[in-house]
């Protein structure tokens, strides 16, 4: 009786050792599947990377019609106001702007004059002297070279800034009026220096005007003439 319990037990010790054998092969074999399916079926994981998008064509070294190359950004150059439309008087025309300049001898003096021009344009940016100022003296630089056109020009920028307080620029376009032979025209000019600046200085520059370009109008001479006299100024 013994000796069958025991030989059940060890029947029984066997069958559960044999499992145990099935089961591990079972799982070996699963494993190796598991693991062969894995590499079968394995994606590859790339980081992400940040692509900037655009709708603008790529940039290449060979410029196209389509795609220009881009041009360098042009210095800003220092821009004049817009010129007092001063017209010359009805009817009155100028024959020639230029005239004989005190500078214009085509050597040291004009090249001197020349310089000065553009220096003086050099700062019309800056903060030195005030863009009226520099006008007028811009002008004048054209007086010494006979450029009665471009002093006509530079004159009349400096009254688009101030035609109603100062009378430097009304003057100075009187004179060259004067010069250039067109005394009606002159005679506006004069007469809103005064009206700008009546100074004794630039009443006795009208009164002068009158005396040697229009001495049949006696009735304005003799005002010219109280005119200063009355000055304090």
């Amino acid at each position: 009786m013994v000796f069958v319990i025991t030989a059940a037990h060890d029947k029984l010790t066997d069958m559960n050792m044999n499992t145990r054998y099935v089961l591990g092969g079972i799982g070996i074999v699963l494993l190796a599947v598991g693991i062969w399916w894995m590499g079968a079926n394995q994606t590859s994981v790339v980081p992400v990377e940040t692509v900037a998008t655009s709708t603008e064509p790529v940039t290449t070294s060979t410029p196209s019609s389509s795609n220009p190359p881009v041009q360098p950004v042009a210095q800003q150059q220092p821009t004049s106001p817009t010129p007092v439309p001063f017209a010359l008087a009805s009817g009155e025309t100028v024959a020639s702007w230029n005239f004989a300049g005190s500078y214009k001898d085509g050597g040291t003096l004009e090249a001197r004059a020349n310089a000065d021009i553009t220096r003086l344009k050099g700062l019309l940016n800056s903060d030195t002297y005030t863009k009226y100022e520099l006008y007028v003296s811009i002008a004048n630089q054209y007086e010494l070279l006979g450029d009665g056109k471009q002093e006509f020009t530079y004159l009349n920028y400096a009254l688009a800034i101030d035609s109603t307080k100062t009378g430097l620029a009304w003057h100075n376009m009187g004179k060259l009026l004067e010069r250039l032979g067109a005394y009606k025209s002159a005679r506006v000019a004069y007469d809103r220096m005064i009206q700008a600046q009546p100074t004794t200085q630039y009443l006795r520059a009208r009164l002068e005007f009158l005396q040697a370009r229009m001495p049949e109008d006696t009735a304005a001479i003799a005002q010219a003439e109280a005119d200063l006299s009355a000055s304090t100024w």
